[in-house]
């Protein structure tokens, strides 16, 4: 869907898609009459001069030119409509709803915008209620000579008179009406155009070039500007004295004279009486100077200091504050004079003062004076400290009256900003106490987002600039808690995927991803894979994601070349053969062990055991691979198996052969003894009768673990060659496990075969095998998947596996034998540490019936009007989980007192009594708090019934 850029003016747009639109008048003859007429009245005017929305009105009536940019269908005057208001693109009503609906529901702000010109609107338009041009009538009525027009006048509000033009598409053309206008001063008045008024910037009045002429301010002059509105303002004129002689322009004390003087300085006092001097010379003072003159009193002794004031004082009219019959106090007034002194004669006499603090308010209007009484001014500028704390409120400070600002300590806020990511970097923040105070509240998710909550300070101004959930723009909003919003951002154009069948239709948000196409990738549908092979079935993948690998079987040569043809996938390149490479080392007499490897990638350092042939012995040399120098000489390592002549009796020891010493082997030598002789006796004696050993144990090594079942303490001095798991499975699957003894005994009797491998089986039977296998030292391992999985066993390759000395069978019973004697021993080891034998001692007889001291809760000075059903809903939660059962609930004392008690308080436990006194702090603080009562303490409840109190209860008030 291509992107259509209508301009919004008068002129038409050349590039508008609109105006490319063909003008097809094939069909033209075969309408009516009214179209026919509707025509005519274009057939004059150039296509060139006509306006875009005026061609539309004249596409549309035709109905087969103009097409929605939605629906792409050719509308026509019977179609229901929707135009732009800022490009006036018409589109097709329910067309332009969809479209406004799935773009509010993508959108935060629920906005929509036009696809031709991108126009922001927030209105979605109503279902079903399409308008005319002007909106007058819903749902109009087909008019084919003016589509879409209802024929009334627009009347649209573009000026007092409205829009005289019939209901039409496109923008109001100018009121060409004529109005009258006056002009600033009112003095004259204009005709012009409705429209041109718009264009006047004094609210409908013109300027005129005649001065205004009203009188000013000051009553003597008048205004001199030219037509203006509003106020003229003060008065510009100048007074000058010049051209008369006896004039003067004189201050109000009259210490200055002016020649001239602007009008709107002077200032005549409102007082009735004229400034005067000594000479009794008299004038009206206008102005105020900057003089300051020094006033005697009538005293002539002591003098003052005034400013230029209307009227002036006259020296020696003001009586003197000093005089004895004015001053009658001390100079701080607290003490009267006749108590310091004898009665002053005259003014100059000097002042006593008094002991007393003066504290006159000094100017700064916090202090008072801190001097002793005292003549003359108060401290001036106040010099006194105060402590202050900073404006972060974290120090305080001792500054000056006269530091009017708030001292700054060094201490970073390190506050969080409303934004909750960044901190604050003020040092001495004033918000940091109103931060402090934030931390300690609770937040509802929600407002978390509201600034308002946070300190002004503390406004994050930052932008936000992080990479939006679209991946291709950045948040241009101000920094702010949690996440930010989806993009905004959308195209025009339908999200589609490779194989065409899975669209997104527009607009598409920014950022949005096409769901799994359930369809094949459109090179299965074609066979597009370079290496011929028909292409493995897979759905269809975005273009920048490649197809799977080809899987088709194929023949190719290994990377170490001894196998021309190894089965593989048409995708696999390295392809091995697995065999062992074998090409003879570099640095030593070892083959290379790598398997198949391209030419000149043999291992670089051999990690192979040595295994040259000592001298002094037949082992080989065990040191890890040490090139081609000669092996270390040091005793041999390796433990020899030594025997006596009949083989019954060895020992192991370590050969320790060198160059200079020979092996042990060769100077260990065992001797044998009575039993070896015996033994041989027994054999010899078993080949005269003919007699063959049978796969059970003999009976000389199951008599010797019968001794040693009967003493062993432990399973491990049973030494039997069974783990305790396998002997417990074959006391309880005798018979299933003597078959795998017997298959392992004939795997072990044929030397030709190193290996078994048993058939699918359960985790318990693998288990049971894998335990058994280390009985004849025999490498067990589970192997494959369930449900196929099974065990497989092999010799080790040294030799060492081999059958145990004993059968299942024979140690079974050995293994009982041993559980029942230590569960005989465990048994006496119980009974000597917890029985107690008491010899000649009689058990005191107890009494089994507990006497409880107290039964029940009295409450005490319960609420008028307290109920049965009040107790039992507010007490009864807190004793559904105690042992008082079936709680009672009594009111006495004619209402002023009340009982909790079991049901059979008569004939209480202990854990009842004990429970009587967790609870009874808990339910006398639930009294008072709720005022229920005066509080609640434990009683009996036989004494409380008959009226008598406990004289000590448990809990006092």
């Amino acid at each position: 869907m291509g992107k259509d850029h209508i301009s919004t003016g008068d002129e038409p747009d050349p590039k508008s898609l609109v105006l490319e639109l063909s003008d097809d008048d094939s069909n033209g003859e075969s309408g009516n009459s009214d179209s026919s007429e509707y025509e005519s009245d274009f057939a004059g005017m150039d296509d060139d001069a006509m306006h875009y929305y005026e061609r539309a009105i004249q596409e549309i009536a035709k109905g087969d030119s103009y097409v929605c940019m939605i629906c792409t269908v050719e509308m026509d005057y019977t179609c229901q409509m929707y135009a732009c208001k800022q490009c006036y693109r018409v589109f097709d009503y329910e067309c332009i709803r969809e479209w406004a609906l799935k773009s509010t529901e993508k959108t935060v702000d629920r906005i929509w915008k036009c696809p031709n010109c991108y126009h922001v609107n927030k209105k979605v338009p109503p279902k079903n209620r399409p308008t005319c041009w002007c909106g007058k009538v819903v749902n109009p009525e087909p008019n084919p000579l003016n589509p879409n027009s209802c024929g009334q006048t627009c009347n649209a509000h573009t000026c007092v008179h409205g829009c005289s033009k019939i209901c039409h598409l496109g923008p109001h053309p100018e009121c060409t009406r004529i109005i009258t206008i006056k002009c600033r001063c009112g003095k004259h008045t204009k005709d012009i155009s409705c429209y041109q008024s718009s264009l006047l910037r004094g609210k409908d009045k013109f300027q005129c070039d005649e001065p205004c002429g009203l009188p000013l301010a000051c009553g003597l002059h008048r205004c001199q500007k030219k037509c203006h509105s509003g106020l003229c303002g003060i008065c510009p004129e100048i007074l000058n004295t010049k051209e008369y002689l006896d004039a003067h322009i004189r201050c109000y004390c009259g210490s200055q004279d002016r020649d001239t003087i602007k009008c709107r300085d002077v200032h005549v006092p409102l007082s009735a009486s004229l400034s005067q001097n000594l000479k009794g010379e008299k004038w009206v003072g206008v102005f105020k100077c900057d003089n300051i003159r020094n006033v005697d009193y009538k005293c002539h002794e002591h003098s003052f200091v005034e400013q230029c004031i209307a009227p002036p004082t006259i020296d020696g009219t003001k009586p003197c504050p000093f005089s004895p019959k004015l001053l009658k106090t001390c100079p701080c007034g607290k003490t009267p004079l006749k108590e310091l002194v004898e009665s002053r004669k005259k003014c100059t006499d000097p002042i006593p003062t008094c002991d007393s603090r003066c504290g006159k308010p000094l100017k700064c209007g916090r202090h008072t004076c801190p001097f002793i009484c005292h003549v003359g001014p108060c401290m001036d500028p106040c010099l006194q400290i105060d402590k202050k704390k900073c404006s972060c409120n974290q120090q305080s400070f001792l500054v000056p009256c006269q530091f009017h600002q708030d001292p700054q300590c060094t201490t970073k806020c390190e506050s969080l900003m409303s934004c909750r990511r960044h901190r604050c970097t003020e040092r001495c923040c004033a918000g940091r106490p109103r931060a402090e105070a934030r931390k300690k509240r609770l937040f509802r998710s929600q407002d978390l987002m509201d600034e308002s909550l946070v300190e002004p300070q503390h406004i994050c101004l930052k932008e936000c600039n992080l990479m939006l959930s679209c991946g291709k723009h950045k948040c241009q909003r101000k920094c702010h808690p949690g996440k930010c919003p989806p993009c905004l951002e959308s195209d025009s154009n339908d999200l589609v995927c490779p194989c065409g069948r899975t669209i997104i239709e527009a607009p598409v948000r920014c950022g949005t991803k096409l769901p799994p196409c359930p369809y094949p990738c459109i090179k299965v549908v074609r066979g597009e894979y370079p290496c011929g092979h028909t292409p493995m079935p897979h759905t269809c993948h975005p273009l920048n994601e490649p197809c799977p690998p080809c899987t088709a079987s194929v023949f190719k040569p290994c990377k170490c070349g001894k196998v021309d043809k190894v089965r593989t996938l048409c995708f696999q390149n390295d392809v091995s053969c697995g065999k062992i490479c074998g090409l003879p080392l570099e640095n030593c007499n070892h083959t290379c062990q790598k398997r198949c490897h391209l030419l000149g990638e043999c291992q670089k350092t051999c990690k192979q055991i040595c295994k040259k042939k000592r001298i002094n012995c037949e082992h080989t040399c065990l040191k890890p691979c040490h090139g081609k120098t000669d092996c270390p000489d040091i005793p041999c390592s390796v433990s020899i198996k030594i025997t006596c002549e009949c083989g019954r009796k060895e020992t192991y020891v370590t050969c320790g052969a060198t160059s200079t010493i020979p092996s042990a082997a060769t100077k260990t030598h065992i001797e044998c003894d009575e039993e070896c002789e015996l033994l041989e006796r027994h054999r010899q004696l078993k080949e005269a009768f003919g007699i063959v050993d049978s796969n059970r144990s003999t009976s000389l090594e199951v008599e010797k673990l019968k001794d040693l079942a009967k003493v062993a303490t432990t399973f491990e001095e049973l030494q039997l060659p069974y783990n305790e798991t396998t002997l417990s499975i074959y006391a309880k699957q005798e018979k299933w496990c003597d078959q795998i003894e017997e298959i392992l005994n004939k795997l072990m009797d044929d030397k030709a075969r190193p290996s078994l491998h048993f058939k699918p089986m359960r985790p318990p039977q693998r288990h049971f095998i894998q335990e058994f296998a280390k009985s004849f030292n025999l490498y067990a391992e589970a192997q494959d998947r369930e449900p196929k999985r099974s065990v497989f066993v092999k010799k080790e390759e040294d030799g060492s596996s081999s059958k145990p000395i004993i059968s299942l069978h024979d140690a079974l019973p050995l293994y009982q034998t041993f559980k029942e004697l230590e569960k005989e021993r465990k048994l006496k080891e119980f009974e000597a540490r917890t029985t107690t034998r008491l010899i000649n001692v009689e058990a005191p007889q107890e009494d089994n019936v507990y006497h409880a001291k107290y039964s029940g809760f009295l409450i005490k000075k319960i609420s008028p009007g307290t109920t049965v059903e009040d107790l039992q809903r507010i007490f009864g939660q807190f004793l559904t989980s105690t042992l008082i059962v079936n709680p009672q609930y009594l009111i006495i004392q004619d209402g002023k007192d009340a009982l909790i008690y079991p049901e059979n308080y008569q004939e209480m436990s202990a854990g009842v009594e004990r429970d009587l006194e967790t609870l009874v702090g808990h339910f006398d603080f639930i009294s008072k708090e709720n005022f229920i009562a005066d509080g609640v303490e434990l009683c009996d409840v036989e004494v409380a019934m008959l009226g008598e109190r406990l004289e000590t209860p448990i809990l006092e008030e």
